[in-house]
């Protein structure tokens, strides 16, 4: 039965090859041209051989125009930017360095630039007095790998109170901090208008 089974793959294997080698001449004789040998005897004794080659070229050409497509470079407003580090500058906090990142997460999902900040405030003096490593914004018991990570992914989460029409930190509040969640908002909001409109 092995022997059997062997022979068999040697069989495939053969066939295998010769079809692929038959496929390989087939696509090499269609594209090289051929020659042919031509005899003419006009007279007996007085033969004239010629070569030619045998060539039909057809060239097609297509002119395909492409529509230019400009390329966007994201640039924050200078503006948001500035608020942001100054006001967390003055307060020494670690996440000053990153207030474009902060611009740039808020407008990618559709938030107030002001509030993931606003928030690291509140919860831990900007950074300053975390519960877990990057998390300024007591966002459950997550450990972030760094500032940008925890500053994208608290952005994300905030885009999606935005999403359900939860759009201020009063609203946020009754789901970010249920057990004091007015007096929560309030502080949020007051932050937010420290650092600027």
């Amino acid at each position: 039965m092995k022997r059997l089974l062997i022979q068999s793959r040697k069989g495939l294997a053969s066939i295998t090859g010769i079809l692929f080698f038959a496929t390989f001449i087939n696509s090499i004789s269609q594209t090289i041209p051929t020659s042919y040998v031509q005899a003419n005897q006009n007279e007996i004794g007085n033969l004239s051989i010629s070569t030619s080659i045998e060539l039909e070229e057809k060239v097609l050409t297509r002119n395909i125009v492409v529509d230019e497509v400009p390329v966007y470079t994201y640039v924050p407003d200078s503006t948001k930017v500035r608020n942001i580090r100054e006001f967390l500058e003055k307060r020494n906090s670690p996440l000053a360095q990153y207030a474009e990142v902060f611009v740039e997460a808020s407008d990618h999902y559709g938030i107030d630039y002001r509030i993931v900040a606003a928030i690291s405030i509140i919860e831990s003096s900007g950074g300053k007095h975390n519960f877990k490593p990057h998390n300024a914004w007591g966002w459950g018991k997550m450990t972030f790998s760094n500032w940008e990570d925890g500053i994208w992914t608290v952005s994300k989460g905030i885009g999606k109170y935005y999403s359900r029409g939860l759009n201020t930190p009063n609203l946020i509040g009754t789901y970010y901090c249920p057990p004091n969640a007015q007096r929560w908002g309030e502080k949020v909001q007051f932050v937010m208008n420290e650092i600027g409109d």
